[in-house]
């Protein structure tokens, strides 16, 4: 029995949760297939259609319906921004802004948000502590990793009934594109492939600490997990635990835009139905953006060209999400009158 306690690790129970067996209401699916049927020719609600009949089965309900959306927000910092050459356009000083903006209402996401009657859960991961630059040694521990994934858990309090991702940072961008070089392969240009804003410095800059934190941590990318903890960042790891446990909990996610995407890689990497639950808001101008999409053979709902995610796109899928629901839960005007 020492033996088995001792033989265990922090990952453990992350791997345990990824491979647990979860799966939606099939019939309340075919509710809604049938119902849209009803209403006019197959595919005339085309990708509203098919989301009505995503939420309805993993919201094990029918009909479906939208009452308590979470938008939740992990902001979080890295090392690898201290490094020689500016990887971001962003520093921790305006993440430390824009949450505490996000907390008083007074950002644009808070507006939106509030249109589109989302509760804003903001997750601030130890800014004052940034990860461990991956260029010179793994971004966390073990433990920590673990325990910030299990952190990610917290997105599902109050039990909402569609949970909306985003994320904040100096340095995800690249922490993220890191990542994907590890999952799948090819190389830090590829994943580095910023939207048309970046300048070509910090591009460069990017690239350079890509291929640094690959070489630095050769022989040890091939587990998705330890990929996870030696390149990235809290905020992927949080949204990470979010997901596998939003599946569990029958509670359908959807992604905003490429480190949430890279966050969804992950949980595919561990099972590939642990993103079963999982539907993508939009696609931004970040080519590794509609190639991660494309990794989780993800299409998303809209390409609304946004230079970067921050949780725009995933709060704005709500409306969109909402309306998808509407034929199931009113009669038309015109009936009524």
């Amino acid at each position: 029995m020492s033996d088995a306690i001792e033989s265990s690790t922090p990952f453990d129970d992350v791997r345990e949760l990824a491979l647990r067996e979860a799966a939606p209401d099939e019939a309340c699916r075919e509710k809604v297939h049938q119902a849209l049927l009803g209403m006019g020719r197959e595919g005339d609600f085309g990708k509203l259609g098919e989301a009505a009949g995503w939420l309805a089965g993993w919201q094990k309900r029918y009909p479906p319906r939208i009452e308590n959306a979470t938008l939740a927000i992990f902001a979080g910092s890295h090392g690898v921004t201290s490094g020689e050459g500016s990887v971001s356009l962003s520093s921790d000083e305006n993440t430390k802004t824009r949450v505490e903006d996000l907390r008083a209402g007074r950002a644009p996401l808070s507006a939106i948000a509030t249109a589109n009657e989302a509760n804003i859960r903001v997750f601030e991961l130890a800014l004052e502590k940034p990860t461990t630059d991956f260029t010179g040694g793994a971004a966390m521990s073990e433990r920590e990793c673990a325990a910030t994934i299990a952190y990610g858990f917290e997105a599902l309090e109050g039990k909402p009934d569609l949970l909306a991702l985003g994320v904040l940072g100096a340095g995800i961008g690249t922490a993220a594109a890191a990542v994907a070089c590890a999952l799948y392969g090819g190389t830090p240009e590829y994943w580095v492939r910023p939207g048309p804003s970046t300048p070509k410095d910090i591009s460069a800059a990017r690239i350079d600490a890509v291929n640094a934190g690959l070489t630095r941590h050769r022989g040890h990318l091939e587990d998705p997990l330890e990929a996870l903890r030696c390149l990235g960042g809290r905020e992927l790891a949080a949204c990470v635990g979010a997901i596998l446990a939003a599946r569990i909990q029958s509670v359908p996610v959807v992604l905003d835009g490429f480190a949430t995407t890279i966050a969804a890689g992950i949980a595919h990497a561990l099972n590939p139905h642990a993103v079963d639950h999982i539907l993508a808001a939009h696609v931004t101008r970040r080519p590794a953006h509609q190639a991660a999409l494309d990794r989780l053979d993800l299409n998303p709902l809209l390409p609304l060209e946004f230079n970067t995610g921050g949780g725009m796109g995933s709060v704005a899928a709500i409306g969109l999400l909402r309306t998808a629901c509407a034929p199931f839960l009113a009669e038309p005007a015109s009936a009524k009158s």
